[in-house]
């Protein structure tokens, strides 16, 4: 009886080692892979703001929005689907924001009207993928927590912001990027 124990528990630790490391050895794989890359070249400018206005109209009645996009270099990230990439954070001089969202109408205590401004990568030249404006213009969003959580069933297009919620946006006038460059790290 005490050899049956034994096998068994020498079994049941030998599977669990075994389905352990199946499930763990792909994630250690990409880490260290991801890990050993070279971190990609520092930008030469690390902080910068963009001033921009927003006109829009809410049951007829014209607003104006004047403020500031913040963007600051917040280091190396990195991803399985990128790889190393620099990293930027993004806030509004105003404070007048939910995550990345310019708050143009509060709905209720969770859900509002926001239009996002564009991404720091676009503002600061770090951008593979925008080579125009990211930003939300004609339409928006509905954003539903302070944090500024979006989906895809989230985003308004313009008639669908007007008919269900009587927004406009009227003009948008955002700063153009800056002119960025690169250096190199030495290791």
């Amino acid at each position: 009886m005490k050899k049956i124990l034994i096998i068994t528990t020498v079994w049941a630790c030998f599977l669990s080692l075994a389905t352990f490391v199946v499930f763990s050895w792909p994630w250690l794989l990409l880490y260290i892979g991801l890990n050993s890359q070279p971190n990609p070249p520092q930008p030469s400018i690390t902080y910068s703001e963009f001033p921009f206005k927003l006109v829009y109209e809410i049951n007829g009645k014209k607003k104006i929005v004047q403020d500031t996009v913040v963007c600051e270099y917040d280091g190396v990230g990195m991803d399985e689907g990128q790889g190393k990439f620099r990293k930027w954070k993004q806030r509004l001089a105003s404070g007048n924001v939910s995550g990345d969202f310019v708050i143009l109408e509060k709905l209720n205590e969770l859900e509002k009207i926001g239009f996002y401004p564009g991404s720091a990568d676009y503002y600061m030249n770090d951008s593979k993928w925008y080579k125009e404006n990211n930003s939300s213009f004609p339409n928006a969003w509905l954003v539903k927590n302070e944090k500024g959580d979006v989906s895809g069933e989230d985003y308004l297009e313009e008639d669908q912001l007007y008919e269900k919620y009587h927004i406009k946006l009227i003009s948008w006038e955002p700063s153009p990027p800056i002119k960025n460059s690169l250096i190199e790290n030495k290791k």
